[in-house]
């Protein structure tokens, strides 16, 4: 089987797409901060399925090199097979998105996965997780003929409103495309995580160029709304979750090895159980804790590489904010540089003469 990420950069005949977690980071900083991520992600999948074959597609053709160190050579290194991949088939129109346009890569990713000469079963994730154990339950799920998605709102209920858009919103646009849509409030399905045989994978790929073929004829000049005036292409997963929910085979749902955690300081999700699953997908340690871990993978000699794959959670976590999201590196630096200004206050309160009677 195949374990796989993408890489995808804004390409100078494209306008840049907006990505609130990098907002305020140039675009050869993200390039650096996905590659970063990717070292991460490969890394400590190597470590857990040392079986597996792994696959990077890209369409960055630039060099990788920061600090001296060359990305690209690391991941070969590790037994990583990088594959250049344009841009082309689900790379939606400018009009039609101007957020996360890259994670419409992943889709054109899933297209080579389906094709006959894709290896048998395959495993494609974001390159913001990390494998934090082997799971030989996983693999074999993987293996089997189960399509493996996540319910990336497995809490809600119909009308829970997350960011403004309930299941049932989606519902009604998804009825609006397809009139005998079979499900009233479809599932969010989660864009971090997807994996199956060929065949599976191969049935979600057909439906998708089915789904955008249609919208963008019967679409020409904008995409279709949700209620909440987002759109159908404001990140992949609506997409997805549209042709996912109405499969006629059955899926699985990988909740019980996966889940997006937020280790925010002021808005965290992080469960004191998290360290007991399997792969670990943070969005927003992007520009925290992933970088920190990088330079310690790119050191062969690093502790990382000595510890046994079983206990990989407790070393990563404490880079990451697992379970603990306020000791994380990070936060442990804001901390330290607001210790200074603690010092003086307490010390003008000891020294402060006592109130006279």
């Amino acid at each position: 089987m195949d374990i796989v990420t993408s890489l995808c950069v804004d390409e100078a005949h494209e306008p840049a797409s907006f990505y609130p977690q990098l907002r305020d980071v140039s675009a050869d900083k993200r390039r650096r901060v996905y590659w970063q991520c990717t070292v991460v992600f490969f890394s400590t999948s190597v470590r857990c399925n040392p079986d597996a074959r792994h696959l990077l597609y890209t369409n960055d053709a630039a060099p990788a090199t920061w600090d001296g160190v060359d990305h690209r050579e690391f991941l070969s290194s590790i037994g990583v097979e990088i594959r250049q991949l344009s841009f082309q088939t689900f790379c939606p129109p400018q009009r039609f998105s101007k957020e996360f346009r890259n994670a419409f890569y992943k889709l054109d990713v899933l297209q080579e996965l389906a094709k006959p000469t894709a290896a048998d079963h395959s495993l494609l994730l974001d390159s913001d997780c990390v494998w934090t154990r082997p799971d030989p339950k996983l693999i074999s799920l993987v293996q089997s003929d189960a399509l493996l998605l996540l319910d990336a709102e497995p809490e809600s209920t119909p009308d829970t409103k997350i960011h403004g858009l309930s299941r049932r919103d989606m519902g009604n646009l998804y009825r609006e495309l397809d009139p005998n849509y079979p499900v009233e409030a479809p599932l969010h399905f989660g864009g971090e995580i997807i994996g199956g045989s060929r065949a599976r994978l191969g049935e979600v790929v057909e439906q998708l160029r089915a789904i955008q073929d249609q919208v963008l004829v019967e679409y020409p000049a904008g995409p279709p709304r949700f209620s909440s005036g987002r759109t159908l292409f404001d990140g992949d997963e609506y997409l997805t979750s549209f042709v996912c929910n109405r499969l006629p085979r059955p899926w699985t749902d990988t909740s019980p090895f996966i889940r997006r955690i937020w280790t925010s300081y002021r808005n965290t999700n992080v469960r004191r159980s998290d360290v007991q699953l399997t792969i670990w997908h943070l969005p927003n340690e992007k520009m925290q804790g992933l970088p920190v871990l990088c330079r310690q993978m790119l050191r062969r000699d690093s502790a990382f590489w000595r510890l046994a794959p079983t206990n990989l959670a407790g070393y990563l976590g404490r880079y990451l904010g697992v379970p603990n999201p306020v000791w994380s590196p990070q936060r442990l630096l804001t901390l330290a540089n607001k210790l200074p200004r603690l010092v003086v206050i307490a010390k003008r309160m000891l020294t402060r003469p006592a109130p006279t009677v």
